[in-house]
């Protein structure tokens, strides 16, 4: 596309003169990237600037766009715009034909839930005959297709976005759900995406370490709703979403600016309701009730917030005129997302969950959902990121709060000493006792072993932080880390342990059973 009909296309975008023939292939943001034919956008970060790139770039004959005077030359092939992270994502949807304006969009944020509810939302409008993509922290999928997300980011960078919205549309993709990140909204990572649904899970306060105040990560939330405002309309009403249920819900309201404000909710009275709730270890029992209608849910999920992530979901579905009988069936039919609250069965006695718990908040809200339903003893295991503020001793708090025992390791550190985390943790742990209450175990390996030796029948056990996450942050960059595979790796030593220890004393078995369980070969506290 020519520089000219792009610019023409962004809103405010001011051409610099004789530079218009330029011809775009692709819009990239990072110097390394880019070659002849591209158009370079220069966006102010938190480490770097790229204006600081543009002389270098425009002497070899690449076209830029800045949003502060730069020394341009003459005729050169370049683009003024008022605010570059917006323009980026302006550009790169412009070029690719605002793939956005031929899909039914959501967008999905809140401090914790968005990643559930984004698989659940696209679940739902998929079997509800809307065939949807997601973006999310875990995956990025389109019909039968999906990919692993490992850019590190909940949200990717806009361009990213703009070639799935493509993908989407090649795939006869109807709707699009995207996982969106305060950073992303701060950073306009999700405009252009022409959203129709602007949908909450809560909204409490985190990330204060880039937003600052909690004011300004409502803001960056907020944000979400006035996108869907002014994005193109499609035939829908624009719909923003909000959980009744969270103490965000009264600054929410009063701050929407789309045509429909649609309310969900277990506690309160709301537009889209969950009543009758019979909760279980691994699932949940409930009747959706809607504007019109209602129906039975059997959630293959535990705990209550999964409840008010599905009736988040439901709205989605709702606000696009899926039935409600479809909707119930679909959420009854989901299975869940990977590294969140996901079960590890390995035929053990006892129950194991891998979580992405990762700030005081999540961990609060996992540990206190699970007391509810847990017979034996709960035991989790967790530590304190380096890269980000999660309140360290709020989690100590949480898990002093709920949890019958605890073990503190490492979870990315990245450069900081997780000596010194481990202790901002045990700060908030008041009267709970090292040694008698909780242990600090560094080595992530040693810790899970610990906590899975010690599980007895009935007990449940939260392997909490890294989820699905492959890697482990430490000071000189990422190394493998698969919490999955170091869960079952332990299940199943401990199992093998058992059999031998069975075997010795009674007849040939193998692997756990509960009729196989002996302890007699397993260190206990």
């Amino acid at each position: 596309m020519r520089l000219r009909d792009l610019a023409a296309d962004v809103p405010a975008a001011e051409l610099h003169p004789s530079s218009g023939d330029y011809d775009v292939l692709r819009v990239v943001h990072d110097s390394r990237q880019a070659r002849v034919g591209d158009l370079f956008v220069a966006v102010r970060g938190l480490r770097s600037d790229g204006h600081d790139h543009v002389p270098r770039l425009t002497a070899e004959g690449i076209a830029v766009a800045v949003e502060r005077p730069v020394p341009i030359p003459a005729g050169t092939p370049a683009l003024i715009l008022p605010d570059t992270r917006t323009g980026l994502a302006e550009l790169s949807a412009a070029l690719r034909g605002r793939p956005a304006r031929r899909l039914l969009m959501v967008g999905v944020t809140g401090t914790a839930g968005k990643t559930t509810t984004t698989h659940m939302t696209a679940h739902v409008l998929t079997a509800a005959g809307i065939p949807a993509g997601y973006l999310s922290t875990v995956a990025h999928g389109a019909g039968t297709h999906a990919d692993e997300n490992r850019s590190g980011q909940t949200t990717m960078a806009a361009p990213d976005n703009q070639e799935w919205l493509v993908r989407m549309v090649e795939r006869r993709m109807r709707a699009a759900v995207i996982e969106s990140s305060s950073h992303a909204l701060e950073q306009g990572r999700v405009a252009a995406c022409e959203f129709d649904v602007a949908a909450y899970t809560n909204v409490d306060q985190d990330h204060l370490d880039y937003h600052r105040t909690s004011q300004n990560y409502f803001n960056a939330k907020a944000r979400l709703m006035d996108l869907t405002a002014g994005s193109a309309g499609k035939g829908v009403p624009k719909t923003t979403i909000l959980n009744r249920d969270d103490p965000s819900f009264e600054r929410l309201s009063a701050h929407c600016t789309t045509e429909r404000c649609l309310t969900y909710a277990i506690d309160h009275p709301a537009d889209v309701r969950a009543t009758d709730l019979s909760p279980g270890r691994n699932h949940t029992r409930f009747v959706l009730r809607g504007p019109d209608g209602s129906a039975p849910v059997h959630l293959r999920l535990p705990t209550l917030f999964n409840v008010r992530n599905a009736l988040c979901a439901a709205a989605s579905g709702l606000a696009f005129g899926a039935p409600i009988d479809a909707v119930a069936d679909a959420l009854s039919a989901f299975g869940g997302v990977r590294g969140r609250l996901q079960p590890i069965d390995r035929g053990q006695p006892f129950t194991v969950y891998l979580d992405f718990a990762h700030s005081s908040l999540r961990l609060r809200s996992v540990l206190s959902e699970l007391r509810t339903t847990t017979s034996g003893r709960l035991i989790a295991v967790f530590g304190a990121t380096g890269h980000a503020d999660h309140d360290p001793a709020g989690m100590g708090g949480a898990a002093a709060e709920y949890a019958d025992f605890f073990i503190l390791t490492t979870d990315d550190p990245a450069g900081k000493d997780p000596v010194d985390l481990a202790r901002q943790i045990e700060s908030g742990v008041g009267a709970r006792r090292r040694g008698i209450d909780y242990e600090v175990i560094l080595d992530r390996r040693a810790a899970i072993r610990r906590a899975i030796e010690m599980a007895r029948p009935g007990d449940v056990v939260v392997l909490a932080g890294k989820g699905p996450e492959r890697t482990m942050l430490l000071a000189d960059g990422p190394a493998p880390w698969d919490e999955q595979a170091e869960a079952e790796d332990a299940l199943d030593e401990l199992g093998r342990a058992t059999a031998r220890a069975t075997n010795a004393t009674g007849p040939r078995v193998s692997g756990f059973a509960p009729r196989q369980w002996s302890y007699a070969a397993v260190r206990r506290r």
